[in-house]
């Protein structure tokens, strides 16, 4: 019931604006703050995370499953590459817990030109072939993004965010932020056993991985449910 509620909030809320202050290359005074839309994205991991055999700074790479449209921004295609990397490293010693942090921070488009993003891991869950394999579906069918819990506070106080969209229209100004007041990382148990996603929309990194008395491990292809904003040129988060 839990994650039937997630995937309805998931489905319902608006975008989330996320208030940058933008600099100019030449001058160290700062412009007004300005607000960036982020929207709810699928994607899915290109190469596995292992506690046991990554180390800070390797590079961490996801495909987007569709078309973003972003407002007032640049459109990001279906296999878009999402480019990341591992900021720090925690691995199981003597059954000991650990823990993986990630940032994905440039968009890669299919001529090369790379985009500098936000982006944060909301939800993930099982490859897609591993989720067919439990359904019983054929290889031709398309799988739904299971319903696990929400890692990530999503919601904001404040601040002038408001929850991402699931899928990327724009949203009535009037609609309201519905998701839970949080200003504080949250941490649940996913779809993927043993893993635990702990992540919020107002850190810059994308999303930390635990697991207790063992390492992090997470294959080819796990899906990502990720809430992305593209940041404008000669813009630093605030």
């Amino acid at each position: 019931m839990k994650g039937i509620q997630t995937t309805s909030i998931l489905t319902a809320l608006a975008f989330m604006a996320l208030p940058i202050v933008a600099r100019a290359q030449d001058t160290a005074e700062a412009a007004p703050v300005k607000n960036i839309q982020m929207v709810s994205v699928r994607a899915s991991l290109s190469k596995g995370i292992d506690a046991k055999k990554v180390k800070q700074g390797d590079a961490v790479t996801a495909k987007l499953q569709d078309d973003v449209k972003i407002p007032g921004s640049v459109d990001l295609p279906k296999n878009t590459v999402l480019l990341g990397h591992v900021d720090q490293v925690q691995p199981s010693e003597n059954k000991g817990d650990s823990s993986v942090q990630v940032t994905f921070d440039k968009a890669q488009l299919k001529n090369g030109q790379q985009l500098a993003i936000k982006a944060t891991i909301m939800q993930i869950s099982a490859p897609i072939s591993a989720l067919r394999n439990q359904e019983g579906a054929s290889p031709g069918e398309p799988a739904a993004m299971p319903s696990s819990p929400v890692s990530s506070s999503g919601g904001a106080s404040g601040g002038g965010m408001q929850p991402p969209q699931s899928t990327p229209r724009p949203a009535p100004s009037s609609m309201p932020s519905v998701a839970p007041d949080s200003s504080q990382p949250s941490s649940q148990q996913t779809a993927i056993a043993g893993v635990q996603l702990q992540s919020d929309i107002h850190q810059s990194n994308s999303a930390v991985f635990t697991a207790k008395k063992k390492n992090v491990h997470l294959d080819d292809g796990t899906q990502l449910q990720m809430a992305i904003a593209v940041i404008p040129p000669n813009t630093q988060m605030q």
